[in-house]
């Protein structure tokens, strides 16, 4: 027997009109949430979209500002490399934002995948921490001092994580806290979780905490599914879109904080599979330390 025909059986006929309006009801309330759900989305997209336009026009038009004035044939010699160097960079950071929207739109679509494997990890921060020190020498940001921390001290330490997506969220971070700091110390390591098996990454500036507020109110809107309202400044909210889609993918969490300094902290805490075990002699806290002023 049907659940209508027995309703039908224990209920009076008004009643169960009553119960028919109320699931009619229920059918619309739903149909039109869906409705409501198709069109945030659409927003959602069109907001991001335009801002990321934006963003990829910055860019765009000082490699064509500078390439064109490169035509001068009377230009002097460090002229024309500067505006190559400007060139050189802005064509950098344009392929990184296509780059970043590529896989934005992967994890979107549930296509970007974590490949996990054995990773010396000290091996991957020294090496990120080798390629800022000299674009920051480069870039003449001398006054900028980077400082390494690494909890274990063993060069041959092994985690078992995905190298490539671990050096892309770092890379942003750092990124950030570079655009956003005139001075002071940039920090960034890693520190173990034993009890629950995580390695938290983290990365501190000594700016006003600028840095700090906008990206809590992106980070916030990430959360709420609301990329419309987020404005992205010189690549921040897409940086950061990115790096919490990635830790997502790989188990983890990400968050900003005030430090000492009154500037930014970056933490982002994974899961993590230690491939060789070593000594107790070899997790001295903060053994590990390189720093160029």
């Amino acid at each position: 027997m049907s659940i209508l025909a027995s309703m039908k059986e224990s209920l009076p006929y008004n009643e169960l009109l009553k119960y028919v309006a109320k699931l009619e009801s229920k059918v619309i309330q739903l149909e039109r949430q869906v409705e409501e759900g198709r069109k945030q989305s659409e927003q959602l997209k069109t907001g991001f979209l335009s801002n990321i336009s934006h963003e990829i026009r910055t860019p765009m038009n000082a490699i064509l500002g500078f390439s064109s004035l490169l035509n001068d044939q009377q230009l002097p010699g460090n002229k024309r490399e500067e505006y190559m160097n400007h060139i050189t960079q802005s064509s950098a950071k344009l392929l990184n934002m296509v780059d970043a929207m590529i896989d934005i739109s992967l994890i979107e679509g549930g296509q970007l995948k974590i490949s996990p494997e054995e990773c010396r990890i000290n091996q991957l921060l020294k090496d990120i921490y080798h390629n800022f020190n000299i674009d920051r020498h480069r870039s003449g940001r001398n006054h900028i001092a980077l400082l390494l921390n690494l909890q274990v001290k063993d060069d041959d330490f092994l985690i078992y994580t995905d190298p490539f997506r671990l050096n892309q969220v770092i890379t942003n971070l750092l990124s950030n806290s570079f655009n956003y700091a005139d001075r002071g110390i940039i920090e960034f390591g890693y520190c173990l979780e034993g009890e629950n098996d995580r390695i938290t990454f983290f990365v501190n500036d000594s700016g006003k905490g600028v840095l700090k507020e906008k990206s809590k109110v992106i980070l916030e809107n990430l959360d709420n599914n609301n990329h419309n309202n987020q404005k992205i400044e010189g690549g921040l909210g897409l940086g950061l879109t990115l790096s919490k889609g990635i830790i997502k993918l790989m188990g983890g969490k990400i968050w900003v904080e005030e430090n000492v300094f009154k500037g930014s902290t970056f933490k982002f805490s994974l899961p993590y599979k230690i491939v060789r075990e070593m000594g107790s002699n070899q997790l001295n806290p903060f053994i590990s330390k390189m720093f160029i002023a």
